[in-house]
């Protein structure tokens, strides 16, 4: 897995993107969840982080295990994963940590009230990084 440098310049070096994506949340506990605590709904998405809505609050600090349903992203990796039976439509997992949390009021009669949280990525394997930055490369030229 490749750690992403924490720095507060580094938000602002990536575009984000707007997209409703599926996420699956997790926080980084002992002992390890079985399964997702919680989904959310991703609102952009950078090389740095993503913004998403959740019916489940978080803390800055707290750190998450996201898996990150997009689609598309798969087809910027290297040939050679597909190869190891990597499936087409696996999510993209990454730890992050919690920035900001704000609280948001009925949004919907579907959506409810929730959060909209900040995280910034800290760990992702490094070919997934590269299709990630690939796939947004790509979004952001759209």
């Amino acid at each position: 897995m490749m750690c992403i440098k924490e720095t507060e310049k580094e938000q602002r070096n990536f575009a984000r993107i707007p997209g409703s994506i599926r996420i699956e949340i997790s926080r980084i506990t002992y002992p390890l969840p079985e399964g997702p605590e919680a989904g959310g709904f991703g609102k952009n998405i950078g090389g740095g982080g993503v913004c998403f809505f959740s019916f489940s609050a978080y803390q800055p600090g707290t750190v998450l295990n996201l898996k990150m349903h997009i689609k598309g992203w798969q087809n910027y990796k290297k040939n050679f994963s597909i190869i190891f039976d990597i499936a087409p439509k696996a999510p993209l997992s990454v730890i992050a940590k919690v920035v900001w949390s704000t609280a948001v009021p009925d949004r919907s009669k579907y959506e409810g009230s929730g959060y909209e949280i900040g995280v910034k990525f800290l760990d992702i394997y490094e070919d997934d990084y590269k299709a990630l930055l690939g796939y947004l490369e790509k979004q952001a030229k759209n």
